[in-house]
């Protein structure tokens, strides 16, 4: 959980059954719109250019490697992009941008997988237009089992 006011993280442990104040490693990075994959924290950050993982057991941040082109490409204009986990090892980012001279809505789901060294690497496997009539704005995204 991420507070707006003094910009703080607080996170559950259910083995714990316990709510902890993070430190400043989790708080010296500006994110929001982030899911947990694997127990990694994810966030586009907010220029866009690099996905940002939080591994929480080695207590640092990094950049998902892989992504490069695409990040630059694709959202490096996008404002308040939501990701979402959508199966094992995988993530939806939904962001806005303009296409053909319209404010669309794009997803892409992006594989991840942690090599050897703890480098985490993302691959894109599609992106579309899934909102095409600019009169939608984003607020939250959720992923939703039934």
């Amino acid at each position: 959980m991420k507070g707006f006011r003094n910009n703080c993280s607080i996170v559950y442990g259910p083995e714990e059954n316990k709510w902890e104040l993070m430190g400043e490693v989790l708080n010296s990075k500006d994110w929001e719109g982030g899911c947990v994959v694997d127990d990694v924290l994810y966030f586009l950050d907010c220029s866009g250019k690099a996905l940002r993982a939080f591994d929480p057991k080695q207590s640092r941040w990094s950049v998902v490697n892989g992504l490069d082109e695409f990040l630059a490409v694709e959202t490096a204009q996008s404002k308040w992009p939501n990701a979402v986990k959508c199966g094992e090892k995988k993530m939806a980012l939904f962001f806005p941008k303009k296409h053909d001279g319209k404010e669309v809505i794009c997803c892409a789901q992006i594989a991840l997988e942690r090599r050897q060294g703890g480098e985490i690497w993302g691959k894109l496997e599609s992106c579309d237009v899934v909102v095409e009539d600019g009169l939608f704005d984003m607020v939250k995204c959720v992923a939703v089992t039934v």
